[in-house]
């Protein structure tokens, strides 16, 4: 089966992570032009692909992906699935398989190092030279690649020409799962979707506890890292204010649930509206100050119910 022919066996599963479809039942019409007041659109497994019984589209997840994230041409499509479901967006094609070998990239990242003054690329996304040296960020001038490492195995890059983002050859990885692995009940940790997004909230809050899981289709590996190092913290999901991005948020509450994580969701940007950004950075080079006022309303109050939980847990009486 070629990767393509793969890719279409997906739609399932993304139908219903994002479209709320259940097998064998009608939902609602994706189709923009089509406004279903009765659910009237099906999927089949037989083709791989949804119909509408009422104005007749059928669409495959390549036309879903594109309908969601507003990608008129094919490769766009087909490269934000593999962002989705593989984890990586590849800059250059390859026939084979993904490689899952661990390679040492120590040495490319300190040539990426001594690059990083050859572009401006997160300095026009409000990311200051502290933080950029604090997590020894890079840049592949060859390839056009803003690189961030994740550890020696493995890193996550943007390109600064196209919309192209890549990860490592080998196993991907959370960014800053440090906070993950030595858990307390009093840490509260906001979890984004890209880097750029947890270098914004750290850009407004130094001392901010933030992880980047590289890509809402990286959330399951998110749930097995807080199974495996038995996470006993809080987890604030501040993933985009679109679409994918809501449902992607509404899905990890609930598998935090299942897992017995404390959860809170909260784009932090409601108040920029859809139209004005969708997601952290934008909303920090905007109005930075806005930004700052939501996060701290908002952080505030978590940290009280949090202290308010805990003393609870443990018998003390708050005055």
């Amino acid at each position: 089966m070629s990767a393509v022919a793969q890719y279409r066996t997906y739609l399932c599963d993304y139908l219903e992570k994002n479209h709320n479809m259940k097998p064998k039942q009608f939902f609602q019409c994706i189709n923009p032009q089509h406004t279903d007041n009765n659910p009237s659109m099906m999927f089949t497994d037989k083709y791989n692909i949804c119909h509408c019984f009422s104005c007749g589209v059928s669409y495959d997840i390549f036309d879903v992906v594109g309908i969601d994230y507003h990608l008129d041409n094919f490769r766009d499509q087909l490269l934000k699935i593999q962002e989705l479901y593989l984890g990586y967006v590849p800059v250059i094609k390859s026939t084979s398989n993904v490689d899952n070998k661990l390679y040492d990239y120590t040495n490319y990242f300190k040539r990426c190092v001594k690059n990083i003054s050859k572009t401006n690329y997160l300095q026009q996304r409000g990311i200051p030279e502290n933080l950029i040296k604090k997590y020894g960020i890079g840049y592949d001038e060859e390839r056009s690649l803003v690189v961030f490492p994740i550890n020696k195995n493995c890193y996550f890059a943007r390109s600064t020409i196209s919309k192209d983002k890549i990860k490592s050859r080998g196993k991907s990885d959370i960014w800053n799962k440090k906070y993950l692995e030595e858990s307390n009940k009093n840490d509260l940790i906001y979890v984004t979707e890209g880097i750029i997004d947890s270098l914004s909230l750290e850009v407004i809050d130094p001392n901010i506890k933030t992880i980047s899981i590289n890509g809402v289709g990286n959330i399951n590996q998110l749930v097995y890292e807080l199974k495996n190092n038995n996470f006993n913290g809080t987890i604030v999901i501040t993933f985009d204010n679109d679409g994918p991005g809501i449902q992607a948020s509404k899905l990890l509450k609930k598998e935090l649930t299942k897992i017995n994580v404390n959860s809170f969701s909260n784009t932090l940007i409601s108040s920029f509206g859809a139209d004005e950004c969708n997601d952290l950075n934008k909303a920090l080079l905007i109005d930075k100050d806005r930004l700052k006022a939501n996060y701290e309303y908002a952080n505030t109050a978590y940290m009280r119910f949090l202290e308010k939980n805990n003393n609870k847990e443990e018998g003390i009486e708050i005055g």
